[in-house]
């Protein structure tokens, strides 16, 4: 959705796609020696680049992602976290944030996905269609990580959704 809007810092003709599905701008590959496999055969090398830079978007702080010394050419890794859950966004799209407060004030147990399909009403909230839907052009999208931005907590070096945003 960012990305078909032309809605990320990175320009589109520099985001290198998906080894196997043409026009995809993303791999589903998780492991750092496959993703080198795959990609680190080819020269990137365009005007004004400075090297290869590898964005992960991940739910939570996870562990160190390296590739093997031998392939690293330089390749930075940046890690942007979606913490807690992506359906976080849709409660502050949906204007419901001070509501989530209060309930987790309540219940420290409960959670975005719960909240979503308890109060809101949205029990299909990762469907693939539902998310195409809801989301629309992405401004929609846009606002709701901002929203989330400001009210995260963010560990020093840590790289939020809106931190890839134009």
């Amino acid at each position: 959705m960012l990305y078909d809007n032309d809605l990320l810092i990175v320009p589109r003709e520099r985001v290198v796609k998906d080894a196997l599905i043409v026009d995809r701008p993303y791999t589903r590959k998780r492991k750092a020696s496959e993703i080198a496999n795959d990609y680190f055969s080819m020269n990137y090398e365009t005007a004004g680049a400075e090297g290869l830079a590898v964005a992960r978007i991940v739910d939570s702080s996870a562990p160190k992602f390296e590739f093997p010394k031998r392939r690293q050419n330089g390749t930075k890794v940046l890690s942007f976290v979606t913490r807690p859950e992506v359906e976080m966004l849709v409660i502050h799209a949906e204007g419901a944030y001070r509501d989530w407060e209060n309930a987790t004030r309540r219940d420290r147990q409960l959670k975005p996905n719960e909240f979503c399909k308890q109060r809101l009403g949205l029990g299909k909230i990762k469907e693939k269609d539902f998310l195409e839907e809801y989301w629309g052009n992405g401004e929609k999208l846009v606002k709701a990580i901002k929203a989330h931005a400001e009210t995260s907590k963010r560990k020093s070096g840590e790289f939020l959704l809106v931190d890839l945003l134009k």
